[in-house]
């Protein structure tokens, strides 16, 4: 399944609310290239090697960044993608990684209004540490920049 709308429109909420209906992963590029930095791959390298001169990490990193996730046991029944693809050529190589499944079977589009989306994404708050997600008017921390979860420094995404 690839959830589709624009930033803000609410693909992680539901990703999240549609793994533990279903029981099946939901993989989002963004935690694919946190877990790859973090644990410096030799992946994770090479698109550290881009994003420290200010250049977007070519297609072809991305793609084998989430056909290594998606190789893994846990996507054996699918997987919940959340921003992937993005692009055409990213479609296309997700086409070829997920015919041997029966592809794609599902790909719902999530519309809010520009407003919404722009009042959604300025309020986002993400934990530096964990990456735990908040949001000042739905879904506020206890206590104001700093995580619930391991009271690590939040900033906006």
């Amino acid at each position: 399944m690839v959830l589709l709308g624009v930033p803000g429109a609410g693909k992680g909420t539901q990703a999240r609310l549609l793994e533990e209906k279903l029981g099946i992963p939901q993989i989002s590029t963004g935690d694919i290239f946190r877990y790859n930095l973090k644990n410096e791959t030799e992946l994770g390298l090479l698109a550290k090697s881009y994003m420290d001169k200010g250049e977007l990490v070519p297609d072809e990193v991305t793609i084998r960044m989430v056909a290594d996730r998606l190789s893994q046991e846990d996507c054996a029944e699918g997987a919940i993608m959340d921003g992937f693809p993005r692009n055409l050529m990213q479609a296309a190589a997700f086409a070829e990684m997920t015919a041997p499944y029966g592809g794609v079977t599902l790909a719902p589009l999530i519309t809010i209004s520009d407003e919404e989306a722009m009042r959604r994404i300025t309020g986002r708050r993400v934990c530096r540490t964990c990456g735990a997600t908040y949001h000042v008017d739905f879904n506020p921390p206890q206590q104001e920049g700093v995580c619930d979860v391991d009271g690590g420094e939040l900033y906006q995404r």
